[in-house]
């Protein structure tokens, strides 16, 4: 994921062409509470507490990204890098404490579907969402010949 942010230009960053309302400091503002969201999905599972990502997406699943957003308005493109990087860290953490057969169990996740697995959270939630929001990145760059 760094790749796409790779080389930004410091008035880029706050220019808004990712999505609608996003610019590229918005969309890595909201890709760290989605490694945070992986994270406490992983502590959920683990019966570790606190989990507030996860109760924020739960307490509110339409506000939740625009709320993730506004709480980094104020901090610095680094500051953002930082804390991606050790939320990213937290998440390779705690995924080592799963086995590849408690990854694929369906119904360790309830509120995300009984039918799914964690590996099932990671790969549509987290990968796939990535995905598409770098892709979206990309186009942006192009657009703006950045």
């Amino acid at each position: 994921m760094k790749g796409g942010f790779k080389g930004l230009k410091p008035l880029a960053w706050r220019k808004v062409g990712v999505t609608s309302k996003w610019a590229p400091r918005d969309l890595l503002a909201h890709m760290i509470s989605y490694e945070w969201l992986l994270s406490d999905t992983f502590k959920s599972v683990l019966k570790i507490t606190p989990t507030p990502y996860l109760d924020a997406m739960n307490a509110d699943y339409e506000g939740f990204n625009d709320s993730e957003v506004a709480k980094r308005k104020g901090k610095s493109v680094k500051a953002l890098q930082v804390e991606y990087a050790r939320a990213a860290r937290e998440v390779t953490k705690l995924a080592k404490k799963f086995t590849p057969e408690k990854l694929r169990k369906r119904g360790t996740i309830p509120w995300y579907g009984k039918e799914y697995a964690l590996d099932d959270f990671i790969v549509y939630a987290n990968y796939a969402h990535k995905r598409e929001h770098m892709t979206g990145l990309k186009q942006f760059r192009k657009r703006v010949g950045i």
